[in-house]
């Protein structure tokens, strides 16, 4: 279980309840997580949670009978041991194009969840991703801020190292 999940399992087990809420990945694009809290819960605790969920930093919005949340993600949940050709090309596209880049929070939500779901769900993301950076290359469109740890474990290793030795 990641950080950000084990963050709302947090918030979800202090808040009361008359059965065990659900907590899923968001089938919306803009958020990472949905719970069907409103529907095992009072209004009183559901507004509680909602007071403490934006409180902690999430962005919280209840629709439907669940409640979106979300939290743009700046490290990815795990790291795959060995990188599909699609992230690794993702990876250098950032790094052969360094330069402006515009918000990235988008990318790197798609990928969190991703992630998380499994590893051909992570390089379809990343296939889907290379296509658009590269679309974004040929009409000079700046490539979102989203670092190459993202795309491959040895970077990120690097860094860390790097980080360490400062």
């Amino acid at each position: 279980m990641n950080k950000l999940r084990q963050e709302l399992q947090k918030l979800l087990a202090g808040t009361p309840y008359t059965r065990p809420p659900a907590l899923r990945r968001s089938l919306r694009e803009d958020f990472l997580y949905a719970s069907d809290l409103p529907q095992a819960a009072d209004r009183d605790a559901v507004e509680s949670f909602l007071r403490k969920a934006r409180e902690a930093g999430w962005h919280a919005l209840e629709t439907e009978g669940w409640i979106q949340l979300d939290k743009v993600p700046q490290d990815p949940p795990e790291f795959p041991d060995i990188p599909g050709p699609e992230a690794k090309c993702c990876a250098s596209l950032l790094r052969r194009h360094p330069g402006p880049r515009r918000t990235g929070e988008r990318e790197r939500r798609m990928l969190y969840k991703a992630t998380e779901e499994s590893a051909g769900a992570r390089e379809t993301v990343c296939g889907k991703l290379h296509r658009e950076w590269a679309a974004d290359l040929r009409t000079h469109r700046p490539l979102p801020d989203v670092e190459t740890y993202w795309f491959e474990k040895e970077e990120r290793e690097d860094a860390d190292q790097a980080d360490r030795a400062r």
